[in-house]
């Protein structure tokens, strides 16, 4: 029976984070929530006694996977790769799981969201990038200005996942994060410039 309601309870979360994503907070009902993870509204609220709570759930675990995703980043290659790889990773799970493109949109759509999605993976990279001082990395670039380059740059990813989803036709072909790990193996040999002597 536990196991059961578990299983309940993650399809409504899944079910929950696709509306989100797709239709915004304000848009999304329980009904529709209910009827994509196949039960009733009065199953919804049995386990989420409100949208809100259902939300909080979502964003909850989107920042679980981010949060995970960062951790699993090898920092032997330097602080800025590191920190490049991590704003990767927060891309792959842009990707790969709803909740997260789920936190990504509540954190614009409500304003009670604590820590929001952003600052949790941004705040990551931010510590990891300020360890440059003073290395033959990054020697001519800000780390704050590659910072501002990373967050823009998984901002518009985030954008690219959602219309990929969609099937928009504008979209490009092939993997979001497989063109984002490209494009800094292009740029990143201009960031860290000549090694020191």
């Amino acid at each position: 029976m536990q196991e059961r309601a578990a299983r309940t309870r993650q399809a409504l979360v899944h079910a929950a984070a696709q509306e989100f994503d797709d239709n915004g907070y304000a848009a999304a009902s329980l009904a529709d929530i209910g009827k994509a993870a196949g039960t009733s509204t009065g199953a919804v609220t049995f386990h989420f006694p409100s949208k809100a709570s259902l939300a909080d759930e979502v964003h909850a675990q989107g920042v679980a996977v981010t949060r995970h995703a960062l951790q699993q980043v090898d920092h032997q290659a330097g602080p800025l790769r590191s920190a490049i790889s991590m704003a990767g990773a927060v891309v792959r799970c842009l990707e790969n799981d709803v909740t997260v493109c789920a936190a990504a949109r509540l954190d614009r759509d409500r304003e009670d969201c604590a820590p929001t999605w952003s600052s949790v993976w941004s705040t990551a990279v931010q510590q990891e990038l300020a360890k440059t001082t003073g290395t033959s990395s990054c020697a001519s670039t800000k780390p704050s200005l590659i910072l501002s380059l990373l967050i823009y740059l998984v901002r518009g990813a985030e954008v690219d996942v959602r219309a990929q989803r969609r099937g928009a036709p504008e979209t490009r072909a092939g993997s979001v994060s497989d063109l984002f790990t490209r494009m800094w193996e292009t740029f990143l040999p201009a960031l860290e410039g000549p090694p020191r002597s």
